[in-house]
């Protein structure tokens, strides 16, 4: 009740200003001019002009797309996920136009490439763009820290003394989101 009497307030203080226009070489706001007769106006046309209705069905078209693109992002990622020995290595998905592309970090090349099989095999997918990296084995000071629920980006690198976008630069990451049971490399 509170917003729509507002509005009403809104309004009639806007129609009160409208018609208080003083007049030219006048200061005192308690004098005003007669108000004019209304003129008639033809309503709008019904059909919009033809340069709106390209730029409205171009944008609607970018939104549908990006849409599409998200469906099929968490398509490959539910895919990827059913695969219990990829769980903990589910990549970051990013999709333009059918297009997937994968980042992050594997331990092997063997699940580099079954990572890419599976995304190939969902409908919808064109092409895949593997671009997850394959850590070095040979080094041994390698640490590795599963992602728990409720975890963030910020959390995980305070505990392991390093910054945010060191940890992304590690893992491949282009944004901060991460899923429980990610596995994240941290030294």
């Amino acid at each position: 009740m509170t917003g729509l009497r507002g509005w009403i307030i809104g309004l009639g203080w806007a129609l009160a200003v409208a018609g208080c226009a003083l007049s030219p070489g006048h200061t005192d706001a308690s004098v005003t001019q007669p108000s004019r007769p209304v003129e008639a106006v033809d309503p709008l046309p019904a059909q919009p002009l033809p340069e709106t209705a390209a730029f409205i069905s171009s944008d609607t078209g970018l939104v549908a797309r990006r849409v599409r693109d998200r469906a099929l992002a968490t398509q490959v990622l539910l895919a990827l996920s059913d695969v219990p020995a990829l769980r903990a290595y589910l990549p970051t998905v990013v999709v333009q136009e059918g297009r997937v592309t994968l980042r992050g970090v594997v331990p092997s090349e063997a699940l580099r490439q079954q990572i890419g099989q599976v995304a190939a095999r969902v409908p919808g997918v064109e092409t895949v763009l593997n671009e997850l990296d394959v850590e070095a084995s040979a080094d041994a000071s390698a640490r590795y820290h599963t992602v728990r629920s409720g975890e963030t980006l910020w959390d995980i690198a305070r505990r392991y003394g390093l910054s945010v976008n060191e940890l992304r630069r590690m893992n491949g990451l282009y944004g901060s989101v991460v899923r429980p049971g990610q596995r994240l490399r941290v030294r």
